[in-house]
């Protein structure tokens, strides 16, 4: 009986001591588990920020893309690319010349006097030009949105009384339409190519003496870039 009595309050202290322990275990796990919902939380706000990062990520160099598919001096650039292209295409020649951003023709050589019709002689003078125009637009990057532009420009001067055309308007337009049937016929896509009439209102010359007005009758050839690949 005294032996009992004895080992009963080492049991007890055995005991407490378990209580103890797993006491701090529970404290323990209950901590591990805050810590882990706590991690958790953080995960997943660390996921969705990485998520928006990303998107806005995307979003950026879409802009950037597109910015510099517009971009002025790459356009520019790629112009000059063009007819310098097709500058090495073809011989000097006294009925045109080529720019750094387009090519001009002269009127007189090319045209019948006081009309919008290209005669047989300005035609042969334009042949190797259209050709070298259909082969200059093969070497533009694949992607590339493009067209070109063919422009009537005349002197200051009206039409003289009778003649076929009553207004610069008019004929400028009709020999630049002209113009782009040459091209159509060398080879060009009839969708890639428009034309306008533009008048005397952009004069290369401003005197008004023969070589001035010479000067001004001309077409240009521009290259229209709307977007780079």
């Amino acid at each position: 009986m005294s032996g009992l009595l004895i080992s009963l309050p080492v049991f007890a202290e055995s005991f407490g001591e378990q209580q103890a322990e797993l006491s701090k275990l529970q404290r323990y796990v209950s901590e591990v588990s805050t810590r882990m919902e706590q991690l958790q939380k953080l995960l997943k706000v660390s996921e969705q920020r990485n998520k928006l990062q990303s998107e806005l990520i995307k979003k950026l160099e879409t802009r950037l893309s597109a910015q510099s598919a517009h971009d002025p001096s790459r356009i520019q650039q790629q112009r000059e690319a063009f007819f310098s292209e097709l500058a090495k295409r073809l011989s000097l020649s006294p009925v045109y010349r080529v720019d750094a951003d387009r090519l001009v023709v002269y009127v007189d050589p090319v045209y019948i006097f006081r009309t919008a019709e290209i005669g047989a002689e300005g035609e042969a003078r334009l042949a190797d030009l259209a050709v070298a125009l259909e082969q200059a637009v093969q070497t533009l990057p694949p992607g590339l949105k493009w067209r070109l532009h063919v422009q009537g420009h005349s002197d200051i001067r009206a039409p003289s009384s009778g003649a076929l055309y009553s207004n610069n308007w008019d004929l400028s337009s009709a020999r630049a339409v002209s113009f782009l049937r040459l091209l159509l016929r060398g080879g060009l896509d009839e969708q890639q190519v428009y034309a306008s009439g533009l008048a005397a209102t952009r004069l290369v010359a401003k005197g008004d003496n023969k070589a001035d007005h010479r000067e001004n009758r001309r077409i240009e050839v521009h290259l229209d870039l709307h977007e780079l690949p």
